[in-house]
């Protein structure tokens, strides 16, 4: 039985450099071979629907809807912005910004949303993100990680459009992993967020593991044997295709002591589609 430290679905999204910049740590390394020859595509030709900015997600659960709607008017008529529309939701409202082929044609006004600033100089705009459509359905239903009826998955491999890399698509990247792993016999999840696509492995109840405390945290105690094989068929983290080794230098030498390459890891199931857990 082996142990694994704790991890929510956040926690190892922003330990797979999900939450920022997927290029800000780490360096690319040729992709390790997956057990079957079962690998994430790293090609550029993948495709995927539509394109808008998400300008600003509103709160208040007594005004978001007004508010949404009449920030979504000031805007149109006072700087002319074209394309503005909302989407409301249960407890919060979207605003976004135009449809576009491809996050590259989207650049343009997101530098502009991201630039502006109010009279009084607050950048609000300044977390401004080009997103999927929204409404778009990419993924077979009972792949959805979101709906399965399990507390544990392992984490194998995340996507994040980046156009300056020409790697779009990201949505359908993971649908397509996550197929080609079930052709191989895997049990293969997806989970969609915002910006981040996840892919997971395996349904696990809670009797799977053994939660523990202690002055680190909580540790998992692996029980379930099943777990343990696909840790070992699947031992690193795939992002966008490759692996990614984080390099650790010494702040005073800047010499390296330790390459870290990240790791496959034991995610608990989330309940519904939020805003980036990833």
């Amino acid at each position: 039985m082996g142990r694994l430290a704790w991890v929510t679905l956040a926690a190892a999204l922003a330990a797979a450099g999900c939450e920022t910049s997927m290029f800000s740590q780490g360096v690319w390394t040729p992709k390790s071979p997956a057990r079957g020859g079962i690998a994430a595509a790293t090609a550029s030709d993948s495709q995927e629907d539509s394109y808008s900015i998400l300008l600003w997600v509103l709160n208040d659960p007594a005004r978001h809807v007004e508010d949404a709607e009449r920030c979504e008017k000031a805007l149109s008529e006072k700087l002319g912005w074209k394309g503005l529309f909302v989407v409301h939701k249960a407890g919060h409202s979207e605003l976004f910004w135009g449809r576009y082929a491809s996050p590259a044609d989207a650049d343009k006004n997101l530098k502009t949303a991201k630039a502006h600033r109010t009279q009084d100089g607050v950048p609000v705009f300044a977390k401004a993100m080009v997103v999927p459509l929204p409404g778009k359905d990419i993924g077979p239903k009972e792949w959805r990680l979101e709906g399965v009826d399990a507390r544990y998955s392992l984490l194998v491999a995340v996507f994040k459009d980046a156009p300056e890399r020409k790697y779009t698509g990201r949505r359908q990247r993971a649908v397509d992993y996550c197929r080609r792993l079930r052709e191989h016999g895997y049990e293969g999840y997806y989970y969609h967020g915002k910006v981040v696509s996840h892919v997971t492995i395996g349904a696990f109840g809670r009797e799977a593991v053994r939660e523990r405390k202690s002055r680190e945290g909580t540790q998992l105690e692996i029980l379930d044997p099943r777990i343990e094989q696909l840790r070992k068929d699947f031992p690193e983290l795939q992002v966008n295709g490759n692996t990614v080794t984080d390099v650790f230098r010494d702040p005073r030498t800047d010499k390296v002591v330790k390459k870290v390459t990240r790791q496959s890891q034991l995610i608990r199931v989330p309940r519904s589609q939020s805003a980036d857990v990833g």
